[in-house]
């Protein structure tokens, strides 16, 4: 797995002045936005210069007709690959999705695929269909990220897929051998989306699939774990959200492991439509949550990262109740993902209010001598992370997790 977006990059990058990002174009590194918030007000600090847009229904598509039609045509003999959970050669990105032999379902933050192309140049078009929701995606080729080439009054990394079928289009691409990324980076609550095709001059190198990790995370959790209010307006849409730049990603790709991000904004253990007591038994809750739609636990988590509470606290649930749940909750994740798995229960990022119920519930699981370890994270400061803190919190989490010797490598 590659890993160009770790978190020391973007301590680098956001020091960057935003006219060297205005001088950037066709595919180049993303050096993202902005801000903090609470779930629905609070301050935002300016980080970043990427812009993102808040439009009316009518805007958008008028934009969308607009991009249709300034979209560089494709060659002659460009050839469109439809895609399912079976494609030869794709790897999904985002270990936990509902399997599907019509297309593939990018349903948690940073849900997507990567695969190899021998290409003979040009775009690289995906036909993506949002559902319940618009979803930003990013794009990279060969680990450099792809500038929407659309949108011409701003520069973003930013492509949106609106809730229809939408053609997510990068700027022509020199012919020779590819590794191609494509990422839903907005949360599992705010929307939906399924990539459809894609569509480019050459062909998927079937041979040359990239390989899993040996190590899988899975981090359960709420709109922390999805960025929320790292960029964007903060006001609840899908466009504050980027799951690149929260620690989980920073996290993973630092490690080069392969992930689940199972995280739903506003909910918790013991709140939320389905609460996540109950979502974390699904492959993709909100999309399916019949028998069919289980989730089969089929690769088990090498390590479960947990960090929840906040909503729970929030919506006045009460200690006592939230520590049994608790406790429930570390037998469910234990047993869905056997007795090898390490648990790191996290707390603080934006209060310790219910510190004595983790830290009582782990207690009575057994705390380190069964495998499960406590982080209190630095708080935040009562908002949501910013970028930066979320980069600090991938740099913690990692030293801490070297300490225990959950991790090795560091």
């Amino acid at each position: 797995m590659q890993t160009k977006h770790s978190y020391k990059w973007l301590l680098r990058t956001l020091t960057l002045l935003l006219g060297v990002i205005l001088l950037a174009g066709g595919c180049a590194r993303g050096d993202v936005l902005e801000g903090d918030s609470e779930e629905a007000t609070g301050s935002a600090e300016s980080e970043a210069p990427f812009v993102t847009e808040t439009e009316s229904e009518t805007v958008k598509q008028t934009k969308k007709q607009t991009e249709r039609e300034t979209e560089e045509p494709m060659p002659e003999n460009a050839v469109t690959y439809p895609l399912n959970s079976n494609t030869e050669g794709i790897k999904i990105l985002g270990k936990r999705y509902l399997a599907d032999d019509k297309q593939i379902n990018c349903d948690w933050t940073c849900s997507g695929i990567e695969f190899v192309i021998d290409h003979e140049g040009g775009p690289i078009a995906f036909s993506v269909k949002g559902h319940a929701g618009s979803s930003y995606f990013r794009i990279w080729v060969d680990g450099e990220e792809c500038i929407n080439p659309v949108r011409k009054s701003i520069k973003t990394p930013y492509f949106t897929a609106y809730a229809a079928v939408n053609t997510l289009q990068t700027k022509g691409i020199e012919a020779g051998e590819h590794t191609v990324r494509i990422m839903k980076v907005t949360g599992h609550t705010l929307s939906r989306a399924q990539i459809l095709s894609v569509t480019f001059a050459g062909t998927i190198l079937t041979e040359k699939k990239p390989q899993d990790s040996d190590l899988y995370i899975e981090y359960v959790g709420d709109s922390i774990c999805c960025a929320w209010g790292t960029i964007g307006s903060h006001k609840g849409d899908f466009d504050d959200q980027d799951g690149t730049l929260a620690y989980p990603y920073l996290v993973s790709e630092e490690l080069g492991a392969d992930y689940a991000v199972t995280a739903l904004s506003g909910q918790g253990l013991l709140c939320g439509n389905p609460g996540m007591t109950d979502g974390y038994l699904y492959a993709s809750p909100l999309r399916d949550k019949t028998d069919n739609g289980m989730y089969q636990f089929e690769r088990k988590a090498d390590i479960v990262v947990i960090n929840i509470g906040t909503n729970d606290y929030s919506q006045n649930k009460g200690e006592a109740n939230f520590e049994t749940s608790y406790l429930s909750f570390l037998n469910t994740v234990r047993q869905k993902n056997g007795a090898d798995c390490k648990i790191v229960c996290v707390y603080n990022m934006m209060n310790d209010t219910y510190k004595d119920a983790i830290l009582s519930a782990v207690e009575d699981f057994g705390g380190e001598g069964n495998g499960v370890y406590v982080w209190k994270a630095k708080n935040c400061g009562g908002g949501h992370p910013t970028i930066s803190q979320h980069a600090q919190y991938a740099e913690d989490l990692l030293t801490f997790m070297a300490q225990k010797g959950i991790v090795s490598g560091r």
